[in-house]
């Protein structure tokens, strides 16, 4: 089983996204004034388990992966306001079964999968075509996650390092070549995987 507890934007709703290892994928809401959860959609896009589900950072969409090689993706307010079946926004078949662990990135633009195969998968969230196969691992993959990349992260960082590097001319090269290096440790789109290998993987995804 898969879940994602989250406030709808648009409602304002405490919002729960849950998938089952029948396929299925479902969506309740808590309204404010009521202790009971409403089912506002079911769908089935997977016919293995659904192993993982992530919503965006925005909370627009959400995508969900399987033991079969299917990844799917839904459209929140779509399916909050489906009556009571809804189907997947875009599907797509990957050819790989068992993407074990799924996670979009904080600025929307793409998600990865961790594999069985022991392959990293990078698709578009936007088109849902795989983009990059990160091969390390000896065996399955079954963790994946990004590094947040929040502008105003990114923004507080530059600016420390301005301040530490003025003037340029009183730093050494090295000085200057360490506080780069340090500055972008800080702000690259960072991909973190983890396998039955008991490795680490640690990537730098454009």
């Amino acid at each position: 089983m898969a879940l994602s507890i989250f406030h709808d934007p648009l409602t304002k709703l405490l919002t729960l996204a849950s998938g089952y290892e029948d396929g299925h994928v479902m969506l309740h809401t808590l309204n404010n004034t009521e202790t009971t959860w409403q089912r506002r959609s079911t769908s089935k896009p997977h016919s293995q388990p659904v192993l993982s589900l992530d919503v965006s950072h925005t909370k627009e969409y959400l995508i969900t992966s399987s033991a079969d090689a299917v990844v799917a993706k839904f459209v929140v307010k779509d399916i909050i306001s489906a009556t009571n079946t809804s189907v997947p926004t875009k599907t797509a078949n990957t050819k790989h079964s068992g993407q074990q662990d799924l996670r979009i990135r904080s600025d929307g633009k793409i998600f990865a999968t961790a594999g069985w195969d022991a392959r990293i998968r990078v698709y578009s969230a936007k088109t849902m075509k795989e983009l990059a196969v990160l091969k390390w691992h000896k065996d399955g993959c079954y963790a994946v996650a990004f590094a947040d990349t929040d502008a105003t992260i990114r923004n507080r960082v530059m600016m420390g390092a301005e301040a530490e590097l003025s003037p340029l001319l009183a730093k050494s090269a090295l000085d200057v070549i360490k506080q780069e290096r340090a500055t972008k440790a800080q702000t690259t789109h960072w991909l973190a995987a983890g396998g039955k290998d008991g490795k680490i993987s640690l990537w730098d995804i454009y």
